[in-house]
């Protein structure tokens, strides 16, 4: 029996990333335990610790990658937290990652703790803008700033955001959003030339 139980896990660790799910099991479990809802203008934070398997090649600081799979663990939150996930859910709809744009400001060192804090800035009819924070808990730096671009598939803004306080006022879209969407009209255009 002790064998097969073996056998099993070390086949989900083959064919899945059993971390990963884990992961948004416990950040999400976590946050209905322990934390209130959100309104859509609240910002969420879960905490992280750059651990041996979070390190680039040399071993000092957390690799580009951890910083992306960090991001998917706090959007995830942010949804629970505020009743986006269910309202998606309830119409069986869908938000995907449409594009990122990352900038690192400084590493943030091996065995350092940190949070992601995220918050909506903006959204418009089938998408919304997330903008989260990697923040270094030793010294309160900001050590990386990442911009998202959510694409909503079946379900609207309004249906979206029902029941959820403060979406009865959309913000102003931010001056770097506006300079970002333009960028990426100008890629797509690029690569529309080539199709």
């Amino acid at each position: 029996m002790f064998c097969i139980v073996v056998t099993i896990i070390a086949l989900a660790y083959i064919f899945w990333d059993v971390n990963y799910f884990i992961r948004i099991g416990v950040t999400i479990g976590l946050g209905r335990l322990f934390q209130k809802k959100c309104g859509i203008n609240d910002t969420t934070t879960i905490y992280g610790f750059c651990t041996t398997q979070d390190v680039d090649i040399f071993l000092r600081h957390m690799n580009n990658a951890r910083y992306v799979r960090e991001l998917d663990f706090a959007r995830f939150h942010f949804y629970d937290r505020t009743g986006i996930y269910s309202n998606i859910k309830a119409v069986d709809g869908h938000a995907l990652q449409g594009a990122s744009s990352i900038r690192y400001r400084r590493t943030i060192p091996i065995f350092s703790a940190y949070k992601v804090e995220t918050k909506l800035v903006y959204w418009e009819d089938k998408t919304l803008f997330i903008e989260q924070k990697f923040i270094t808990l030793n010294d309160g730096f900001v050590r990386a700033v990442v911009l998202s671009r959510q694409n909503l598939i079946n379900v609207e803004v309004d249906r979206l955001f029902q029941g959820i306080p403060g979406a009865d006022k959309r913000p102003e879209c931010p001056e770097e959003i506006k300079h970002w969407l333009e960028a990426i009209e100008i890629s797509s255009a690029k690569l529309r030339k080539k199709d």
